[in-house]
């Protein structure tokens, strides 16, 4: 039997973004957004491994989650989040339906 790994949908965006790592803040864009985490770009080099939060920006609302950098492809950086609770979650799937109106607007 053949056992599949499920990935959530990622949906491409151009929202900004800034990680804070310790005391920096680092500055980005993200160019693709699912609910497991965003690949995107920063100002500034963040290290493979680094943990902070990033928050995400849209209009006068903004989502603010733990991430750990996971890796780098070039120049963009592929960033998971690390959810502390089911709210936290919940909070996502809200700002993202504010970004994909037309296509998660049958979700709840």
């Amino acid at each position: 039997m053949r056992s599949f790994l499920y990935r959530h949908p990622r949906f491409s965006t151009n929202v900004r973004m800034d990680m804070i790592v310790r005391d920096n803040v680092i500055l980005g864009v993200c160019q693709s957004l699912s609910e497991s985490g965003l690949r995107g770009t920063f100002s500034h080099a963040v290290p493979v491994g680094a943990e902070g939060f990033v928050t995400l920006y849209h209009e006068q609302e903004r989502f603010q989650v733990k991430a750990v950098v996971d890796a780098i492809y070039e120049d963009e950086a592929r960033v998971s989040f690390r959810f502390e609770s089911n709210e936290e979650r919940e909070s996502l799937r809200r700002f993202m339906r504010l970004l994909f109106p037309d296509v998660l607007s049958f979700q709840s």
